[in-house]
């Protein structure tokens, strides 16, 4: 571990303050408030100790303000640990760009499950749509095939009604039928009936005059004996 004051250098004297401070990492070792004396000559605030995760600066400890609101907290930086070798920070480069490439193909895979997962949520929530419209289609048929029944139902309660009217009818028309034959039949009986009993009396009439006519001649009969008889007591 290397001492407080070992290879420090301070941003205050080699002119290198910047706004933007490094991304940093938890380190149990290096971690908290910064209490003992350091090189610092102008920055009399607390620092914390934090250790860089950026770049070529990646582990290399580093002093910043302690401050945690914006407006106060101002850009001081002090490294602790000098900068890497060449070779150091050729070795991190290409770790960042593995690791760069690494994030780009997990974004990269991220997208493509996303655009995959969009295609099924798409796909599901069309499906979805649809089977909706069916549901509200097959509603329909429901609603218009109990529409019908109903309709079938009043048709046939229709058609019973007629039938029945129809029947009372003709059992009406039978009736009056019957009733006019009936009535036919007895006008034709008391037509045979009163016929009858004119030749009845015709003939009754005819032996009327018959018998006249017989009581008739039977008179002159009786005037004709009364003369003979009278000739007859002459004699």
């Amino acid at each position: 571990m290397v001492s407080w004051s070992e290879g420090s250098t301070s941003s205050w004297d080699d002119d290198s303050v910047t706004s933007q401070l490094p991304r940093t990492i938890p380190c149990y070792e290096w971690s908290g408030i910064a209490h003992e004396p350091s090189s610092r000559r102008m920055h009399l605030e607390p620092c914390l100790r934090q250790v860089a995760f950026q770049s070529t600066d990646t582990g290399r400890r580093f002093l910043p303000c302690a401050k945690e609101k914006a407006e106060e907290k101002c850009c001081y930086l002090e490294w602790i640990d000098p900068e890497w070798s060449v070779v150091m920070q050729f070795c991190i480069c290409q770790l960042w760009s593995m690791h760069d490439k690494e994030n780009e193909d997990r974004i990269r895979d991220n997208l493509k499950l996303g655009e995959e997962k969009f295609k099924i949520v798409g796909e599901k929530r069309r499906m979805e749509e649809e089977l909706r419209f069916f549901k509200l289609d097959f509603a329909k048929m429901v609603a218009d095939k109990q529409e019908a029944i109903s309709e079938l139902g009043s048709a046939r309660l229709a058609i019973s009604d007629l039938k029945e009217e129809l029947e009372k009818k003709k059992l009406a028309h039978h009736s009056s039928t019957n009733l006019h034959q009936v009535l036919r039949a007895k006008a034709e009986k008391e037509r045979d009936q009163l016929v009858l009993e004119r030749d009845q009396k015709k003939e009754e009439k005819k032996l009327e005059n018959i018998i006249s006519d017989m009581m008739k001649q039977n008179h002159g009969y009786k005037d004709k004996v009364k003369k003979l008889k009278e000739i007859c007591d002459e004699f």
